[in-house]
């Protein structure tokens, strides 16, 4: 299958991932791993979500969550018909809110992470390959509540990943399933500026299947289902607990890619996030499941080079927040996400 068609069901998938439960945003995926030789892309993806809330005695909060953008990096390298290796930069996870209306005026967060993952990867002559390595994530940014402002900087932590592939090229078959270990990152910084505070954050595990197969001559089916282990994530200082989230989540795609000639290839997509229906744990988090569609296509530029792009729209789940008796809801909010990535073959 072209790799034109193959970049283009990627890019699908990255635009569509962008507000994914808890603070997740790059989707950790390996990809990169099954290109053929020797390859480089760069890729740089942002959402800009529109979530408001209102409640009785609570005020109308407009646009409190911010556009981000998040670029991204991969290099892999063909040592031997047995064995590829592979490095990938991201931003996996991050938060970026503030509400500028009372009672919550000047709450928020500003959150950002940096991703090194380091990958090698063995094939059989079967068609079954395995890989692993280590990831690394540094943590840092700011929390305003009524706790007061929490300011923290972290270094690289590391954790594991390991993955099994099967493979049938002739179709364009590849199933994939990648575990990541959980990351304890330790920061340090300040509560209210002068007080020192040391404290642990453990980012949770995550588990990836992706799934593509031709379904005819030019035409790719392509999934994928993440599922990360939120449940549990809290950041706790001796001032009291910052941020929780109480819930694990499990998001979808579904997507068909169609070659459309030698230079060019298009892609729809399709994802789910499921509501949970319940109140949210903290203001950091004003959603709670999505819906997506989105479109991508890939431009085969040269031999050597292609450009992709990608747009999705996103419907975000209701969710509300418990203010002590007064209920603050978020209700029928959207966002948009998009993507670009260039890749190069050696």
């Amino acid at each position: 299958m072209k790799s034109t068609l193959v970049g283009a069901s990627i890019l699908a998938l990255t635009a569509g991932a962008a507000l994914a439960g808890g603070i997740d945003r790059s989707g950790q995926g390996v990809n990169i791993l099954f290109e053929d030789g020797d390859f480089a892309q760069f890729s740089y993806t942002g959402a800009n979500p529109n979530v408001s809330g209102s409640g009785a005695g609570l005020g109308d909060h407009t646009d409190v969550a911010n556009r981000y953008y998040t670029p991204s990096f991969g290099y892999k390298h063909t040592v031997n018909d047995a064995l590829d290796i592979a490095i990938i930069y991201d931003q996996p996870f991050g938060a970026d809110i503030l509400y500028t209306a009372a009672p919550f005026a000047g709450g928020g967060a500003d959150i950002s992470t940096h991703g090194i993952t380091g990958l090698v990867r063995y094939k059989l002559d079967n068609g079954l390959s395995f890989y692993g390595g280590a990831r690394g994530v540094k943590a840092g940014g700011t929390i305003t509540s009524s706790l007061g402002l929490l300011d923290a900087q972290g270094d690289y932590d590391f954790g594991g990943v390991f993955g099994v592939a099967y493979e049938k090229p002739e179709i364009a078959l590849r199933a994939a399933l990648t575990y990541a270990t959980a990351i304890t990152s330790s920061l340090e910084g300040t509560h209210n500026v002068v007080d020192p505070r040391l404290f642990d954050v453990d980012f949770p595990e995550s588990v990836n299947l992706d799934l593509q197969t031709g379904v005819a001559p030019g035409t790719l089916v392509f999934a994928t289902v993440r599922w990360v282990g939120w449940d549990g994530f809290n950041l706790t200082t001796s001032d009291g607990e910052w941020v929780s989230f109480d819930d694990n989540t499990i998001t979808y795609t579904l997507g068909v890619g169609r070659q459309i000639n030698d230079k060019l290839s298009l892609a729809l997509s399709a994802g789910y996030e499921k509501s949970t229906g319940k109140e949210t744990t903290t203001l950091l988090a004003p959603t709670s499941g999505s819906t997506s569609i989105g479109i991508a296509a890939t431009y085969q530029i040269s031999e050597r080079f292609s450009i992709s792009g990608g747009v999705s729209y996103i419907w975000l789940g209701d969710t509300f927040y418990d203010a002590g008796g007064p209920i603050l809801n978020f209700q029928d909010n959207t966002a948009i996400g998009a993507g670009v990535r260039v890749g190069m073959h050696f």
